[in-house]
């Protein structure tokens, strides 16, 4: 960013009143940038630019996200030792395996979980390691992800922004046999059956540990966004992350030939690639190398393209959770006119009820009433939320699919 540009960002924080900021701070948190937003506001020295009570909280976040990083790192390395004692093959997926190719510092990064992709020969092994490590399953043996967590005590926290940030707030460890769900997802996505095989032995301030190869790593990195924008999730800072690694890597042009070649063949990849790097590009100013640019080019992109720019960003800055233009997008990968019937039914008119608050977000320890309180108007959200972006879809639909139509014409 440069100093004249610096200036003017300095001064749009003095526009903002207490209500504003309070609504910054907690798309912050949701999103996964405050840390990254004290990091830069810090090194850029415009932190003390900021409100004596943003920059305390601030502050405070990243200390405690500190403590945190180093916890799981911890936690993490001692898992792995234990994996590679018993034999297990197993590969990291994310956190620490994003260091340094997609984030500088594991402090900055908001983490809740960890995730490995076990061989299935090593399903068996690897529940034995962690239920020797203390740690319980707790979904279904037919659930994907496998989720094992730690029988901790509940914890109140003093305030909402506590819990994001504290070591305290467990961490479930997630065990993938693949990665890619086409059964769940209808979306068919064959990955390459050589996952482990390109696996590569990675060291981190003496922590060694295996993780997936540079290129599959990132198909990894495409596909888990992709999911969460078909979903109506997706923390904004996978798209900062992903950035950092094009802006990285924009150069190594024998890294982009390997990675082209991986996704030549994978149906729907290059499709997803175009989302996600598009998205990359239009919310941190991601620089896409031409040589996979034109890699991605097939019958799709001018429709995708279009949705990038017509709801992408917008949808990407509420992290995907404020509309249902992602059915648009969805309706491109689902070849099965069933099968999307049922997408497009479950996602426009769920009967299911709501899900329970998120433990990161309504913390945990609250008493009995306070925690139906807060699950009826999670429930209420979600019911308006449905509502009003199902009359939305239905005005908006006709509108894209025209604009559809049109962009295809012109291609």
């Amino acid at each position: 960013m440069s100093p004249e540009t610096e200036t003017q960002t300095v001064g749009i924080w003095k526009t903002f009143d207490e209500k504003a900021w309070e609504d910054t701070l907690t798309w912050l948190d949701l999103s996964g940038l405050a840390v990254y937003f004290h990091d830069h506001m810090k090194t850029s020295g415009s932190l003390g630019s900021l409100p004596q009570r943003v920059r305390q909280r601030l502050d405070r976040s990243a200390a405690d996200n500190t403590i945190r990083a180093d916890a799981i790192v911890e936690e993490l390395r001692i898992l792995c030792e234990r994996f590679t004692v018993s034999g297990v093959r197993y590969a990291v997926l994310k956190g620490i395996a994003l260091l340094p190719d997609y984030c500088p510092s594991p402090s900055l990064r908001t983490q809740y979980d960890h995730d490995v992709l076990v061989h299935p020969s090593s399903l068996e092994m690897a529940d034995e390691v962690l239920r020797d490590a203390g740690y319980r399953q707790k979904n279904s043996k037919t659930d994907h992800p496998l989720l094992y967590c730690l029988p901790n005590p509940e914890i109140r926290f003093d305030e909402t922004s506590t819990a994001f940030y504290s070591s305290k707030l467990e961490r479930s460890v997630e065990v993938h046999l693949r990665l890619w769900e086409s059964d769940e997802d209808k979306i068919d996505i064959q990955l390459p059956g050589d996952l482990f095989e390109r696996s590569v032995q990675r060291h981190w301030n003496g922590f060694v540990y295996v993780a997936l190869s540079d290129e599959d790593c990132l198909v990894f990195q495409v596909l888990h966004a992709f999911r969460h924008i078909l979903r109506n999730w997706c923390r904004l800072s996978i798209f900062l992350e992903i950035s950092y690694f094009l802006n990285q890597r924009y150069s190594d042009s024998a890294f982009w030939a390997r990675f082209a070649d991986r996704i030549d063949n994978m149906r729907w990849a290059r499709e997803a690639t175009t989302i996600v790097f598009g998205l990359s590009e239009h919310l941190f100013g991601a620089s896409i190398p031409r040589q996979i640019q034109a890699n991605l080019t097939t019958p799709l992109y001018p429709a995708l393209k279009l949705w990038n720019e017509r709801y992408g960003r917008k949808s990407a800055l509420t992290n995907f959770r404020n509309d249902k233009s992602s059915l648009f997008l969805y309706r491109e990968f689902v070849d099965d006119a069933s099968a999307w019937s049922g997408i497009w039914h479950r996602r426009l008119f769920p009967v299911r009820r709501p899900h329970k608050p998120p433990a990161i977000v309504f913390q945990r320890g609250f008493s009995y009433s306070g925690r139906l309180w807060m699950e009826g108007v999670h429930a209420f959200r979600r019911l308006k939320f449905h509502s009003m972006s199902g009359i939305w879809y239905a005005f908006e639909y006709p509108r894209w699919m025209l604009l559809r139509r049109s962009s295809l014409e012109r291609n």
